[in-house]
């Protein structure tokens, strides 16, 4: 890791990158060198023909992140410039999360409030311990949950419950984030890190070409688009009868074999 970019810790094995959060003393919130940090950090996962699959997780094991440091918001929002630098900071770093062309997950364990849940929404999947406990707390703040972060709260959770969870600020248990769809799976904390591991090898054993074109198709979805307005999927069944993992795919199908998939990206 980049000693440039205090706050992180960054592994990678057999595919698989964990990037924490590192600052347990804080519950793993995030300063504004963190914000503005992570979108290059998830360029460059992305990039990285050797990552197939990011976990996004906190360190220490009581908290995945508390969002922003609270600490730091004196001297952020003294001006118009300062609060504007701020916002901008965090969208950027959530719509890296978001448009990050691998799979990613948010593995959760302890406290997830604020902003933290807003990283873990944009991130593709949700694996959370069953100590977790997550909370959107501006209500308590007298402060206001950005945009972004709200609708894909309402996307995951439906309105009524977005606005239980926004107007009362009050922390919810790992079964009731599963059950209303804010998180994708609950196992025991101590499976926690084995069960997103083994999910992660998972899928890059699978064809990161067919993954990462629906991982855009589906992009391409929520943001609106239709066959007919979004020429861009529409090609990706052209790509795949042309793609080696597609040859390869079938190859070992009709050989009843395991198959090897090779596609690392587009440009490659």
């Amino acid at each position: 890791m980049d000693e440039a970019v205090p706050g992180f810790s960054l592994s990678v094995q057999e595919g698989v990158a964990t990037l924490t959060v590192d600052r347990p003393d804080k519950h793993n919130a995030l300063s504004l060198e963190m914000w503005l940090a992570l979108p290059g950090l998830m360029h460059g996962l992305g990039i990285d023909a050797d990552v197939r699959v990011v976990i996004l997780t906190g360190a220490g094991g009581t908290a995945f992140s508390a969002g922003a440091d609270i600490t730091e918001f004196a001297e952020l929002f003294a001006t118009a410039e300062g609060t504007a630098r701020f916002n901008a900071a965090v969208r950027s770093a959530n719509l890296a999360l978001e448009r990050c062309p691998k799979p990613t997950i948010a593995m959760v364990q302890g406290l997830c409030v604020g902003g933290g849940c807003g990283l873990a929404l944009h991130c593709d999947l949700r694996f959370a311990g069953a100590g977790a406990r997550f909370g959107i707390t501006p209500a308590k703040l007298g402060f206001v949950y950005p945009f972004e972060d709200t609708r894909r709260l309402v996307d995951h959770v439906g309105p009524a419950r977005a606005k239980d969870l926004l107007f009362s600020g009050r922390l919810i248990r790992a079964e009731e984030a599963l059950a209303i769809g804010l998180v994708d799976r609950v196992v025991e904390d101590a499976a926690l890190a084995n069960a997103a591991r083994e999910y992660a090898t998972t899928l890059c054993g699978l064809s990161q070409f067919s993954i990462q074109a629906a991982k855009r198709i589906i992009q391409a979805v929520q943001d609106g688009a239709t066959a007919t307005t979004d020429a861009g999927a529409a090609t990706f069944l052209e790509e795949a009868a042309r793609n080696v993992d597609f040859e390869e795919g079938r190859q070992a199908f009709l050989a009843k074999r395991r198959p090897i998939f090779t596609w690392r990206g587009w440009g490659r």
